[in-house]
């Protein structure tokens, strides 16, 4: 298997063959044409979840951590004795841009290429419809009349499987997780101070109810012992009552006696 230089891609391409269409004989570099990015794609931070149709030059940011599907607005038509392998140019991987789709294109493929990207840099980065990025090669093959069958035969927009796919939930990219983790520190020094408090609060409490016992406890001691006295007190009282009352009667006696014997 060999790779085809730029003269022949000039004629593998050029004369209205319609392996890539639109074709621009200026985009052939280096052994490779350069593709660029179409009209829809489908970013995993959108507020929908869904495909985004791109005006021409619009710009779009893929984030930190998320993924993107991006379809090229070349139509290819790869030859039955051809094979092509496709990437994304140098900058854009340098900035942390990573093709997850696969990196060739079978023989026989018609429609337009989809790649899956990932951004694994550490900020966003932009791509604008009509901008070339991504280069595709072409080898000879030593056989000829290879049959394409796949599921993306003549695809000429994102598919819904793999929008699907990446829609199911929340994307736990580093930057969430980051966020999660700080979210998770900040809420558990919360969670520590609410415990902390309801704990000095029961000690408190713990400790005013002893307080209020020993008190308590006091008190009944004390009022047990005024009771004791007064009633002490009252006995006393009482005796020396009946003792005078007796004492009375004694004088009252002597006096009559007195009286009588006169």
């Amino acid at each position: 298997m060999s790779f085809i230089g730029n003269d022949n891609l000039h004629i593998l391409l050029g004369n209205g063959s319609e392996v890539i269409n639109p074709f621009d004989a200026k985009r052939i570099k280096n052994g490779a044409y350069e593709l660029s990015l179409g009209g829809e794609v489908f970013l995993t931070d959108s507020e929908k979840r869904s495909v985004k149709h791109l005006l021409d030059n619009e710009m779009i940011e893929i984030r930190p951590g998320q993924f993107a599907l991006l379809l090229t607005k070349e139509y290819v038509k790869i030859p039955n004795d051809k094979i092509a392998f496709i990437s994304i140019k140098a900058g854009i991987k340098f900035e942390g841009l990573i093709n997850v789709s696969g990196f060739h294109v079978d023989p026989g493929f018609e429609g337009n290429l989809l790649f899956s990207v990932y951004n694994a840099g550490p900020s966003n980065i932009r791509l604008s419809n009509g901008t070339p990025y991504f280069p595709i090669w072409f080898a000879e093959i030593n056989q000829e009349h290879q049959e394409y069958k796949g599921s993306h035969e003549k695809q000429t927009r994102i598919p819904d499987i793999p929008v699907k796919a990446l829609s199911q939930g929340e994307l736990a990219s580093p930057n969430v997780l980051s966020k999660r983790i700080e979210d998770n520190k900040h809420m558990k020094t919360k969670i520590e101070w609410v415990f902390l408090a309801i704990f000095t609060g029961i000690v408190a409490l713990l400790i005013k109810v002893w307080t209020d016992s020993n008190k308590l406890k006091d008190a009944i001691e004390y009022g047990y012992r005024k009771k004791a006295t007064e009633m002490v007190a009252d006995s006393a009282l009482k005796a020396m009552k009946d003792s005078v009352a007796k004492l009375n009667k004694k004088v009252d006696n002597i006096t009559f006696s007195i009286k009588m014997k006169k």
